[in-house]
């Protein structure tokens, strides 16, 4: 009987929580609920969610610092023509997340989907497939991190 209540326990803890009316449409629901923290109005959701990517955005910034290493067998001009793309690509990203937070607060739909839909990181991602090398796995993992965050803010502000 014991082992019956254990398998019962082990299956409800693998179901995924609740998902919060603003992150229906999104393709990573359980991530999106957690982006948008509770909010009860659109607004407020999408403040959230375009906040959360920022933070996440931000770190990609720091972890700039990960490229060079990866690239030492490479030319210097190629080097640096990475590097130069992938902090440019970074920065990117953080100044349209901040462009479309302050376009939430003047109502302007359109600024800020044109700048959540530019924030993201694969202008680095391209340039080193370009040259045939890949990106250190912490920073590929957060690229996609930030990929699947601008995505659920995507689907959170599109709602009506």
């Amino acid at each position: 009987m014991s082992g019956l209540l254990l398998l019962a326990q082990s299956s409800q803890a693998q179901q995924p929580g609740p998902v919060n009316e603003f992150c229906k449409t999104a393709s990573h629901k359980e991530l999106c609920t957690k982006m948008v923290n509770g909010a009860k109005n659109l607004h407020d959701a999408s403040k959230n969610a375009m906040e959360s990517t920022l933070v996440a955005a931000k770190k990609l910034q720091i972890m700039t610092k990960q490229i060079g290493p990866t690239l030492f067998a490479m030319r210097p001009i190629t080097k640096d023509s990475i590097l130069s793309t992938c902090q440019e690509n970074f920065d990117n990203a953080v100044d349209d997340l901040e462009t479309s937070l302050q376009s939430l607060e003047k109502k302007d739909q359109g600024t800020l989907l044109t700048h959540l839909s530019a924030a993201t990181a694969s202008d680095c991602t391209d340039a080193f497939a370009e040259m045939g090398a890949k990106l250190p796995p912490a920073l590929s993992s957060h690229v996609d991190y930030v990929f699947k965050l601008v995505s659920n803010c995507l689907a959170v502000v599109e709602q009506k």
